[in-house]
């Protein structure tokens, strides 16, 4: 295994007391976490061929869970029929009741080891997707648009492969795309909040709507990848239009459960979406009951120097934290702040409430422990290699120069579950808080055709209204 040098912080305190805002619990939505570091979601390519949860992908999480964090992120499930025909690479699917077993130990796991668990749920990735059946035409907001990856964008160790491996360069242009229409939206919608059903009969204590990295909902709201010329694109308000009603349904079937979305940013990208319109994405999400916002950032795959970030490209997260923190009431988690000295101090600053970290806990899932223990000066800090992501784009599940565990978690006893402890909760805490109407029910949600209660084009003629 290639060696890699451990850098340590040049001034790196040692005592659990000297981390008191990072190490503070905080409450989303009423349920309250020990700490305010968080696993992000990451595809760790581990999942079956059909999207089940492995043992290997058990053992990975729960070394994240037994690291110490308050919450523990899923990677992402794929949560309608139509959703999981069109994954990337491999990704967990979430839309049966015949899928729940994987996804019951998943968070059984997570709990097992002290943490809190939270089911990030994905109606889709539209055009950034692998499909099954190479000749199939992937479902998105606009037809005949495939992504193109430029090697200038690229996180930089995709970008070197791409200069010297023609094999790598079959991922740079994506699947031709069709047009959703929106009868199949409607119904996506509502398969959707059903498959998040699931997740809360699972035992996940909360619901993450994956709305970032340039996947389908991000894809509605990006007048870049948005060309539709009905109630789904247009204008901004249209753009948002699918994404607002997906929190909506979310909200009405998980209800007493938290639910938050992630969101990138802005898309770094001339005539993309600007973090001034992520705000306000923010607030109409908030009004309609999110419980959290989580920051990530960038286009996706045409943007993925943002993404999958760089030190230099990390820095300006704790500002883009500000922006949406000033307008928001509930908890902002912000992505890759790998220095806990650093984001001690922005956390105490009010620039976000939750350190939310990827990469660094593949590199050290001790990371918490370690900080809550006085151990800092042992964190083995994340060099930002990506060799991780190289692997997955490969085909291959994640690894790492520096943490010889990674992906080997499931041949090692200290991360499996044993027989039920005392105290353990047979019947999930997630049961006890959450009302659950049936969704097949007609009017199930609300009237097909809502009434516009105020006209949302400031009056500007002679005389009154």
């Amino acid at each position: 295994m290639k060696k890699t040098s451990r850098r340590q912080p040049a001034a790196m305190r040692t005592t659990a007391a000297a981390f008191p805002n990072l190490l503070a619990p905080i409450a989303i939505g009423g349920v309250k976490l020990k700490n305010r570091i968080a696993v992000a979601p990451m595809q760790e390519f581990m999942s079956g061929y059909e999207g089940e949860v492995t043992e290997q992908t058990l053992g990975y999480i729960g070394a994240r869970a037994k690291g110490g964090p308050g919450l523990v992120t899923s990677g992402v499930f794929l949560a309608t029929r139509l959703a999981a025909q069109f994954p990337m690479g491999r990704s967990m699917v979430l839309y049966h009741p015949g899928h729940q077993i994987g996804p019951t130990l998943y968070a059984e796991r997570i709990h097992y080891f002290g943490s809190l668990a939270c089911a990030q749920m994905s109606p889709g990735l539209g055009r950034q997707c692998t499909p099954y059946d190479p000749d199939a035409l992937a479902p998105a907001p606009t037809a005949d648009l495939p992504y193109e990856i430029a090697r200038e964008k690229a996180f930089d160790a995709f970008a070197r492969t791409l200069s010297a491996d023609g094999r790598a360069r079959m991922v740079t242009v994506g699947p031709m795309t069709r047009e959703l229409s929106v009868a199949e939206i409607r119904r996506e919608q509502k398969e959707f909040a059903g498959s998040c059903q699931l997740a809360v009969l699972c035992g996940f204590d909360m619901i993450e709507i994956h709305a970032t990295h340039g996947f389908l909902c991000h894809q509605f709201l990006s007048p870049l990848t948005n060309k539709r010329t009905d109630l789904y694109g247009g204008e901004w308000r249209n753009r948002k239009r699918f994404l607002n009603e997906l929190m909506e349904v979310t909200r009405y079937a998980c209800q007493g459960i938290p639910v938050g979305v992630r969101i990138s940013a802005e898309e770094h990208m001339e005539g993309g979406l600007t973090r001034e319109e992520m705000v306000d994405v923010a607030r109409d999400l908030r009004a309609r009951g999110a419980d959290f916002i989580h920051l990530s950032d960038g286009a996706g795959l045409e943007e993925s120097g943002h993404q999958i970030p760089d030190a230099d490209r990390a820095e300006h997260m704790a500002e883009h934290g500000i922006a949406f923190k000033r307008d928001l009431d509930v908890p902002v988690m912000v992505i890759s702040q790998h220095d806990p000295v650093k984001a001690d101090r922005d956390i105490g600053a009010g620039k976000y409430d939750i350190s939310a970290l990827g990469r660094q806990l593949l590199c050290d899932p001790e990371y918490p422990n370690k900080l809550a223990q006085g151990r800092a000066r042992e964190i083995v800090r994340c060099t930002r290699c990506n060799i991780c992501m190289l692997r997955g784009l490969a085909g291959m599940y994640v690894a790492c120069p520096l943490n010889p565990e990674l992906g080997r978690e499931y041949l090692l006893d200290r991360y499996k579950m044993g027989a039920w402890k005392r105290g353990e909760d047979v019947i999930p805490k997630s049961w006890d808080r959450a009302k659950m109407p049936a969704l097949e029910k007609k009017p199930w949600w609300r009237e097909e055709v809502p009434l516009l209660e105020e006209c949302w084009r400031p009056f500007r003629g002679p005389g009154p209204r």
